[in-house]
Parts: C-alpha cells; sequence; structure tokens
C-alpha cells in the first residue's frame, strides 16, 4: 500500500471513531402549553395527568406526550429534546387530548411565550437512567 492510502486509511478511521452516533429518537412536532386554563381547559391547570403539581421550577423541564407516545413510555421517563440548536432535558408528567398524533407539548412560563415558541420539528431522545427511581 502506498503512503498515501496508509494516511486516507488512517484517516477514515480516526474520523469514524470521533464522530458522535446519535442514540434513537423520534421526530416529533413540539408545540408549548401552560399552567393556565386556555392552555389545558380544566379546573385544576396546576395538576398534571400524572398528579403532579406543577411549579415554576418545571417550566422548560416537563412535557406531555400525545397518547401514541404516551403508550410507549412511562410517568417520569427522562428525554432529551433537541429543538434547533437546544437541547433540554425533559421530564415525561403529562397527556395531551387523543386527538393529537406524535406530538409533544413543552411546558413554558406564559401563554404569551407559548404563542411565541409556536409548533416546530425536534427530535426526542429516551434517556437511560443508571440507577431505578424511587
Amino acid at each position: 500500500m502506498s503512503r498515501k492510502l496508509k494516511r486516507l486509511a488512517l484517516a477514515v478511521c480516526v474520523l469514524s471513531v470521533a464522530l458522535p452516533v446519535q442514540a434513537y429518537g423520534f421526530q416529533v412536532r413540539v408545540s408549548a402549553y401552560a399552567a393556565d386554563r386556555r392552555c389545558t381547559k380544566r379546573f385544576h391547570p396546576n395538576v398534571t395527568a400524572s398528579k403532579h403539581r406543577i411549579t415554576s421550577q418545571d417550566c422548560y423541564r416537563m412535557v406531555a406526550f400525545s397518547p401514541d407516545l404516551a403508550r410507549q413510555f412511562r410517568f417520569g421517563d427522562r428525554f432529551r429534546l433537541q429543538i434547533k440548536h437546544k437541547v433540554y432535558t425533559v421530564r415525561y408528567q403529562d397527556r395531551m387530548p387523543w386527538a393529537r398524533r406524535g406530538r409533544v407539548d413543552f411546558l413554558l412560563p406564559s401563554v404569551g411565550s407559548c404563542r411565541r415558541f409556536g409548533i416546530k420539528r425536534a427530535i426526542l431522545t429516551p434517556i437511560k437512567s443508571e440507577e431505578p427511581e424511587t
């Protein structure tokens, strides 16, 4: 083998090891909601389907799944949500109405911030926990 081919083969090996391989994930449409009656249409907008009471610290850290996605996971499961170039670590704590499919709702602090957020495409990747949750 010539010197150029050996260098090229070595460069390909190094690049193949250095490039990150993305774990399996779902491409989903992401909309936003707030703990407000205008978004949840419930009598208790601060309580999720998993009986979790929403606080201000939960904003940007909690999601609701459409029923088709919810069947595959349990409340409390953690995910990596990549929206464009921003990455959020979120927990699945709420469900969306039955009419929605393949969607995720992202908890934001206000109705105005939800309107500005709009609907975006994102990648949702489950995070495997190293230790069981108690």
